[in-house]
């Protein structure tokens, strides 16, 4: 879309409406909206985003609207002209400033009267956040006299400073907050191959200037080798040196001993070829020296796991990525090229498609995980620690839907929040709400709930109630939960808004005017009171751990006791103006399975400790999973954590807990995994849970070592090939020139699933480490696992970490892959990365897997397969009528199976696509007359024996047209068995809705009535999976015969047609 696009630093119409508007609006990706395009598609993209109509004509008609679509690099280049901005350091302090961004787009520069021209400097690479508004405590506290419009943070650093500026208009602030956006979002730097590697020479730059101490744009030898050292490049002193002569051009001129930064990039471009691509590149290329259209497609299928390539996508990858012109003319893509594909968003070990909204949001609240915080307002330690509402700002800008607010009478009539019975300091409420107002959707448009620990006076009560509903506005959910509904709202159906979750009055009690508001009781259930149980077991600790900031566990017990012991069993008066505000998350106790199954509310939740959590996770999985599926759980961490620790969050996840809230200002493999989660399905704060969580009709235990009913188990084989330029731990200047990594594969799952493996140790060298080590993970439930990548240093004194990162199993691509590192505070590492190869498994073939859990032989067969009795004649007619179906789906896996093993054997190759190319080349070598057929979609094989026709190929023609036969048998009967299986599970969920009724006529009770229940469960997960398993095979064999038929007419062998 190349548009005439008006520069932005001219004048542009007022539309600051329609900006406002759009500014918090979530709008499409630029690139994804044609121009040309008529009005109903633009109202109805900006209708998505609430845009109001009225404001559309406007916006339509300006020039601004052309920019914030379409014309990032016209704001970058705005900025880089430069503009005079206000800086703003105190309510007496405002400076007038010309800020520049550079021609590389590396800093933001500015002149100042006290530093220097490096100092005066914010580099792009630390920006954190830009912020639009009065959104930080200094622009709060001193900058109230200038427009909000006109105003603008920048967050930087690890320290989140912030440089707070004002533009002379709108328009102009407008161009900065988008300029500095692009510049700042990874998609606008994975748009092309130039710009990745545009990065790199910045990065380059930025590592040359650092070491240029003299500023001469030269450094010499000594200079040379210290920088090499600093970037970890793994060469001795006196190989640098090697290397640095034969770069060192001017060797009779005046800058002879030095190199300039075009001979250090060119030194080090040299270094970083990678051999293990190469060496990737010659197993496909028939050339040695690249990849055509042909062997591209080939490599993307047999590795990448890439299905139906066509040859066009191949030619586009190579147009794209390589960067010779020569090459893109002829369509033949070179080793850095393919270096450069490789490192490519696609070729990322996260499915590029997950980093958007890719999962269905229009199901009930309970079958999501909801990115939560624990008492999100501390900034440090549970104890002593500050409060601050810019804990809530990062949060809810990280994607958090879930925040919490500690509430407590406070003075001046203002309820304030902090953490009871400490020294942490107090923050406002109504600060908070102002917060969230701004914040909430800056990163997501789904709900956000706002968890109220409520401890103040009836007086402030209604202050805090008339603070959420002047402050939030339309905001502010207050529809009262449908009596006939049985599940909660959707993401989707609560877009935009704030929930409230806190007590709730009687129906009776809420009935009365406003001025006759004195509250009723409601039981105090902060967290403090349902701590009882943990305490004591602490308690019982004969030698208290010591935490990391030096506060003793016994410190926290104590703190535990005393405000347990404070809240037992006390009750609490709840004003009615804050009760009506909360409707669809009422918290309520807790008491057990049962009575949450015969009388509890889709509406109504409850908390529990990790303790708690943890306990009944390993006793009462299926009862714990089956709650979670209508109800939300609150998870929070254990009262003694008073260095603000995090549990793990994954016990919680196996279950099916949503509101998993952990310390969000402690990093750690807790929040590694946290972050992990939540990366996937555009950040958006919710993540749909596998399905078997969130089936009505399924019983799940996730603490046993056999397989989960209605789960195939994987294998998944990983190999750490090789590292990228991974830095030194941070504080780590003194201990030694080069690192010596090596990399631990965790996986995080249900009990029988987890597991930790680590490569051997790269003894100095961190630039380019090669490691080679293949490990292998069973997990038998891999659609709730995560995965997690973690370099570290090794050292004799303690491992120091280096860069971590954490996925869910269910988000991994399979093939060659890149990972992108991420610091201990959760930041990219600039163009450090892992290279690993990943592949995926059946654990077991259907043959392997009924010999392991039954035997072998056909009666295991029928076991699989037969339904299990429910007693109660009428439903076991249901499951007993598609018995044969079901036997049939296992006999036609194991037939295609063990045909699909012996063609493999018979060509010794490791899958179908190498077995055809090794049959089709041995057919051509040895002049026999073999062709195939393909007659109604189905192929078959047909071959002329004569005496000199060899027993090889014979023996790979009659294995493939055993193949051929077995699919033939999959592709004609799969219909009719998935079409009698769908209607019997279809049927299973209408009888679902009267099952107790049907069990009750049936006369069972107590056990017998627990175990038909489990037996209905257990038929619809072995007719759901079965089905599922028929449509799997079939649409593999489908591929299949495609692989063959490709490489029979790639490889001119005769391939008859006939309809």
């Amino acid at each position: 879309m190349n548009l005439p696009v008006k520069c932005p630093a001219l004048t542009l119409p007022s539309v600051s409406q329609c900006v406002r508007s759009v500014s918090h609006a979530r709008l499409p990706d630029a690139s994804l909206l044609p121009w040309q395009t008529d009005t109903q598609t633009l109202q109805s993209v900006l209708h998505r985003g609430r845009l109001p109509w009225c404001c559309m004509r406007s916006l339509l008609s300006s020039s601004f609207f052309c920019v914030l679509f379409l014309a990032a690099d016209d704001c970058v280049n705005a900025m880089k002209a430069g503009t005079d901005l206000v800086k703003v350091k105190s309510s007496r302090r405002h400076y007038q400033r010309r800020f520049v961004l550079d021609e590389e787009g590396l800093y933001i520069r500015w002149i100042s009267q006290r530093k220097g021209s490096t100092d005066a400097r914010i580099a792009i690479t630390s920006v954190k956040e830009i912020r639009r508004g009065h959104n930080t405590a200094s622009f709060r506290k001193h900058g109230k006299s200038f427009e909000p419009d006109r105003s603008f943070s920048i967050i930087y650093g690890d320290e989140y400073g912030s440089l707070d500026l004002v533009a002379d208009s709108e328009d102009e602030a407008n161009i900065w907050i988008e300029g500095l956006l692009c510049l700042t979002d990874e998609n606008y730097a994975h748009q092309s191959v130039a710009n990745k590697q545009q990065m790199r020479d910045r990065w380059l730059k930025v590592t040359f200037e650092e070491a240029d101490k003299s500023g001469d744009g030269m450094l010499d030898e000594s200079e040379i080798i210290e920088l090499c050292q600093k970037i970890n490049i793994g060469l001795s002193a006196s190989r640098i040196k090697q290397k640095f002569r034969e770069h060192d051009t001017d060797r009779a001129g005046t800058s002879r001993g030095r190199l300039d930064l075009d001979e250090f990039s060119s030194l080090f471009k040299e270094l970083s070829t990678r051999a293990e691509i190469y060496h990737l590149l010659m197993r496909y290329s028939t050339s040695r020296d690249f990849l055509t259209a042909k062997e591209l497609k080939y490599f993307l299928e047999l590795e990448q796991g890439m299905r139906n390539v066509e040859k066009q996508h191949c030619e586009e990858l190579i147009r794209t990525y390589e960067p010779t012109p020569e090459g893109r003319e002829q369509l033949k893509l070179s080793v850095d090229g393919f270096t450069q594909m490789l490192l490519g968003r696609e070729s990322m070990l996260m499915n590029p498609k997950h980093r958007d909204v890719f999962q269905d949001m229009t199901q009930p609240l309970s079958h999501y995980y909801i990115a939560s915080s624990h008492n999100t307002y501390l900034a440090e330690d549970q104890l002593k620690g500050p409060s601050s509402v810019e804990m809530y700002i990062r949060a809810l800008r990280r994607g958090c839907r879930c925040v919490e607010l500690d509430c407590w009478d406070g003075s001046n009539n203002e309820p304030d929040v902090y953490h009871g019975h400490t020294w942490t300091s107090r923050i406002l409420f109504k600060d908070i709400i102002v917060a969230v107002k701004e914040h909430s959707f800056a990163t997501s448009e789904y709900p956000v709930i706002l968890s109220l620990e409520n401890h103040c006076s009836i007086p402030m009560q209604r202050v805090m109630a008339k603070h959420l509903t002047e402050i939030l506005g339309d905001m502010l959910y207050t529809t009262p939960p449908d009596p006939e509904s049985r599940y909660l709202p959707s993401p989707e159906e609560l877009k935009g808004k704030i929930l409230v979750k806190g007590k709730k009055l009687r129906a009776e009690l809420e009935r009365v005017d406003e001025g006759e508001d004195d509250g009723g009781d409601v039981s105090d259930e902060d967290e403090a009171a349902d701590m009882d149980e943990e305490v004591k077991a602490k308690s019982r600790s004969p030698t208290p751990r010591q935490s990391s900031n030096g506060t003793d566990e016994a410190d926290g017990q104590a703190h535990s006791r005393r405000r347990s012991a404070a809240h037992k069993g006390k009750k609490i008066k709840l004003a009615v103006s804050l009760s009506r505000l909360v409707t669809l998350v009422q918290s309520v106790h807790f008491k057990n399975f049962q009575e949450s199954s015969e009388s509890g509310k889709y509406f109504q939740m409850s908390s529990f400790t990790e303790s708690a959590m943890g306990r009944m996770s390993a006793s009462s999985s299926a009862e714990y999973i089956q709650y979670n599926k209508r109800q939300l759980s609150r998870i929070y961490p254990a009262g003694s954590r008073v260095n603000s620790s995090n549990y793990n969050p994954q016990t919680a996840w196996n279950t099916g807990c949503q509101i998993v809230a952990l310390n969000y200002q402690t990093d750690g493999l807790e929040m590694d995994l946290n972050q992990g989660r939540f990366q996937i399905n555009g950040k958006t704060g919710y993540v749909l849970k596998p399905e078997i969580l969130r089936t009505e009709v399924s019983h799940v235990e996730v603490n046993s070592k056999n397989t989960i009913s209605g789960l195939t188990p994987q294998l998944m084989t990983i190999k750490v090939i090789s590292g990228q330029q991974l830095p030194k731990p941070p504080g780590s200047g003194a201990k030694g020139e080069v690192i010596d990594p090596f990399v631990a594969v965790e996986i995080h799952g249900v009990p029988y699933d987890c597991a930790n493996e680590k490569t051997s140790t790269v003894k100095n060298n961190g630039f380019n480490p090669v490691w080679n080590k293949t490990f292998r993970f069973l997990m038998r439930f891999p659609d709730v696992a995560m995965i997690r990548f973690s370099v570290l240093d090794d050292d004799f004194v303690g491992d120091d970490f280096i860069g971590q990162y954490s996925v869910p199993v269910s988000s991994i691509q399979p093939g060659y892959r890149h990972i992108q590192l991420y610091s201990k505070a959760g930041e990219l590492l600039s163009n450090s990365t892992l290279f690993v190869h990943v592949s995926f498994d059946q654990a077991y073939s259907l043959k392997k897997k009924l010999i392991f859990e039954h035997g072998s032989g056909s009666r295991t067969r029928r076991k699989l397969a037969t339904p299990k009795k429910i007693k109660a004649p009428d439903v076991d007619r249901i499951f007993q009528n598609v018995a044969d179906g079901l036997q049939s789906v296992v006999e036609l896996k194991l037939r295609i199976e063990t045909a699909t093993e012996d063609f493999k054997m018979s060509c010794d190759k490791a899958n179908v696509l190498q077995a055809m190319k090794l049959f089709v080349t041995r057919v051509k070598a040895s002049n026999s007359e073999v062709s195939l057929a393909k007659v109604n979609d189905v192929l078959s094989v047909t071959y002329k024996k004569s005496e000199s026709f060899p027993d090889s190929i014979e023996k790979m023609v009659v294995s493939l047209q055993r193949l051929l036969e077995a699919s033939q048998a999959v592709i004609s009967q799969a219909d009719g068995i998935i079409g009698r299986l769908s209607g019997a599970y279809g049927a299973g969920q209408e009888t679902f809705l009267d099952l107790d009724q049907q069990l009750a006529q049936a006369r069972l009770k107590g056990r017998r009535l627990t175990q038909s229940h489990e037996a209905f469960a257990w038929n619809m997960q072995v007719v759901r999976s079965h089905t599922d398993l028929l449509k799997a095979t079939k649409d593999q064999v489908l591929y299949m015969q495609r692989q063959i038929e490709d490489v029979a007419n790639d490889h001119e062998m005769p391939v008859g047609y006939n309809v």
